[in-house]
């Protein structure tokens, strides 16, 4: 396995759970930020004291972090609304914080210890999808509520929080609800990172001017998607279009493999 950032895709079972296994290692290239994506990831860290499992925190802001020296990084990002059933932990809590292993339950207290006896990332990406790939397959019910995936869809495709409650027959008080609730998100903070993410792709797909990418991902100019985009990931456009010329994040901006 190549040095650096890298990431997976689960099974076709399970695409509507997990956005990606991934690891990070020591080598070339340099990291020093992560970017919103609305997503909670449950990350094995090595170090000199064993390492450390802890979930994510969700973030609205680029959160900007110390190089790892030699520890190396394996995770698995969950896809919006999916970690309340499947990590069994409240969204909300994830506010800005991490949350350890202990913190959640004893299966996850022994999964870190079974991550702390492995000498790789290579060999802890196993384990890891292992443990999570067999908790999923043991699921009874849905990671979340029929309506509650259908908008966050509807988000994805940049529909709007008032025609989605519509849609979904009910009120936007009762969808601001139910996604604070699975999600952890506002629906406007969501969306708001969602069309982050949409126009993050289209850039560096590199197939239509900064004008007509602002147009189709829901601003009201490039100005407004300028703004849009330092205020959720510090990069300006120009910077996002030439990726060599800024450190690259932890995840994000990056290509499914």
């Amino acid at each position: 396995m190549t040095k650096g950032y890298q990431q997976f895709r689960p099974i076709e079972a399970f695409h509507t759970l997990v956005d990606a296994y991934w690891t990070n290692q020591p080598g070339s290239a340099a990291f020093d930020r992560v970017l919103p994506d609305g997503c909670i990831d449950l990350i094995f860290r090595s170090g000199a004291d064993g390492g450390r499992l802890f979930t994510s925190a969700l973030i609205e802001r680029p959160l900007f972090v110390e190089g790892a020296g030699q520890d190396w990084y394996v995770g698995v990002r969950f896809r919006p609304a999916m970690t309340r059933t499947l990590l069994e932990i409240d969204p909300v809590d994830c506010r800005d914080r991490e949350i350890s292993a202990v913190e959640i339950d004893a299966a996850f207290t022994a999964l870190e210890h079974a991550l702390q006896d492995c000498a790789s990332a290579e060999q802890a990406l196993s384990v890891l999808k292992r443990a999570v790939d067999g908790r999923l397959m043991r699921l009874e019910r849905d990671a979340a509520p029929a309506r509650v995936r259908e908008a966050i869809a509807l988000l994805a495709r940049g529909g709007e929080v008032h025609s989605i409650a519509r849609a979904l027959g009910i009120t936007e008080r009762s969808l601001h609800r139910d996604l604070l609730r699975w999600s952890g998100l506002a629906p406007k903070s969501l969306a708001r990172i969602l069309r982050m993410q949409r126009c993050l792709a289209a850039i560096r797909a590199g197939r239509r001017p900064l004008a007509l990418i602002a147009l189709h991902t829901g601003y009201a100019d490039q100005a407004h998607m300028t703004r849009e985009l330092k205020t959720l990931t510090g990069f300006s456009p120009a910077e996002i279009a030439r990726p060599s010329r800024y450190r690259r994040p932890v995840r994000n901006l990056q290509d499914a493999a």
